[in-house]
C-alpha cells in the first residue's frame, strides 16, 4: 500500500499550539525570585531552582529585621523565603 505524502502549501506558516499552564498561580506574569527583590501579597513568583511557580500569600519581617514572604507553590507547597 502506498503512503500519502504531506504537501505543504507555498508560504504556509505552521502554528504551534498554545499551551496554558493550569494552576492557582496563573493570575499574572510570574517574576523570577531573587532575594534582593521585593514582592507584595498576590504577586506571582517563579523559583528557578525548584522550577515552580507560586503566589505570595503573606509578607512580613522577622524578629531580626529581615524581610520575608510566604509563597504557595504549585509543586513544593508553602515556603518561607527572604526578600530585599
Amino acid at each position: 500500500m502506498a503512503r500519502a505524502k504531506t504537501i505543504k502549501k507555498a508560504g504556509a506558516v505552521s502554528e504551534e499550539p498554545v499551551i496554558k499552564k493550569k494552576g492557582k498561580a496563573t493570575g499574572g506574569e510570574a517574576r523570577e525570585y531573587s532575594m534582593t527583590d521585593t514582592f507584595a501579597k498576590g504577586d506571582v513568583v517563579y523559583h528557578k531552582i525548584w522550577d515552580d511557580t507560586g503566589e505570595v500569600i503573606e509578607t512580613g519581617t522577622t524578629d531580626d529585621g529581615i524581610n520575608r514572604m510566604k509563597v504557595a507553590f504549585e509543586k513544593v507547597g508553602v515556603k518561607n523565603l527572604r526578600m530585599g
